[in-house]
């Protein structure tokens, strides 16, 4: 039976975590400090563990927990040392426990000086408690593991802890769990406050990508506009000096055109006075003799 104040508060802790591990189970009976009555025959046994559980038997209050009346001994047993109950705990309650059927006995020392190492398991087999294999860590962890309660029962940082191998993680009090849902409540609001702020930046910076794009071709388009107006511009101009060098071709022509007939004409007039000249000469020639009268 729990003695002080530090064995009490082992007890709960233990009976808290292990209802807390196996809630929602119909037919399993967790206590702490529950009489335990057995009778066969002439051998009489009344106990009260630290922590008992019983799998196959309905949970509920109950006075005390007969052998007889569940039909059944329970199936773990734990016991804390405490200075009063340490040898007794190791030697004729241990025996108890096995004349009672009990399957698996656990030693555990939460204080320390008491049991070495600080936990300890015994499985019945064929009507004696063996020992269970234990392993010990470099940072002093002892760590047994439980074919019943199918669970890893550790001594670490000075807290017994059961580890649940199939979860990766220590069983947890009802308030370490809350504990922890809400910090991973927080931590996932978190990370999704930073994806949505992240993503609102990217939306962002993608809006203002966009509104450089629609700058940049907005400003090419303008660029295009001015190089097409210029093309322009320029093709006029073109236009405008061929027209120019056609009139002044043409103008060149008429004057060329001019000059060939002022030299024709001039040509003309040269072979004219010529003439004119030849018959002013044939016809003074004629004239002396027409006119002698003899």
């Amino acid at each position: 039976m729990a003695t002080n104040v530090d064995h009490f508060d082992w007890s709960m802790v233990c009976y808290r975590m292990l209802k807390h591990r196996f809630r929602g189970r119909r037919k399993l009976l967790i206590a702490y400090d529950m009489l335990v009555i057995y009778r066969r025959g002439e051998d009489a046994v009344s106990l009260a563990p630290d922590v008992l559980v019983s799998f196959g038997v309905p949970p509920g209050p109950r006075a005390s927990y007969s052998v007889r009346g569940e039909g059944k001994p329970p199936d773990v047993v734990l016991e804390f040392a405490s200075p009063s109950t340490v040898k007794a705990d190791a030697g004729k309650k241990k025996e108890k426990y096995r004349r009672m059927g009990v399957r698996e006995y656990w030693l555990v020392d939460p204080v320390g000086g008491y049991h070495d190492p600080r936990v300890q398991g015994f499985q019945l087999v064929d009507g004696v408690y063996e020992r269970l294999p234990w392993k010990e860590g470099s940072d002093g962890m002892v760590a047994v593991w439980s074919p019943v309660l199918q669970l890893e029962i550790r001594f670490v940082d000075g807290w017994l802890r059961f580890w649940d191998r199939e979860k990766a993680r220590y069983v947890e009090l009802p308030e370490e769990e809350k504990e922890r849902l809400q910090r991973g409540a927080e931590a996932r609001l978190e990370n999704e406050a930073e994806a949505r702020q992240r993503a609102e930046a990217r939306l962002e910076n993608e809006a203002e990508a966009r509104q450089r794009a629609e700058a940049r071709l907005e400003n090419e388009a303008e660029a295009r506009q001015r190089a097409e107006a210029r093309l322009e511009n320029e093709a006029e101009a073109r236009q405008r000096a061929e027209a120019r060098l056609e009139n002044e071709a043409e103008a060149r022509q008429r004057s060329e055109a001019r000059t060939r007939s002022a030299e024709r004409a001039l040509e003309a007039e040269k072979r004219a006075r010529k003439a004119l000249e030849e018959s002013i000469a044939q016809s003074e020639a004629v004239s002396p003799s027409t006119s002698d009268p003899t």
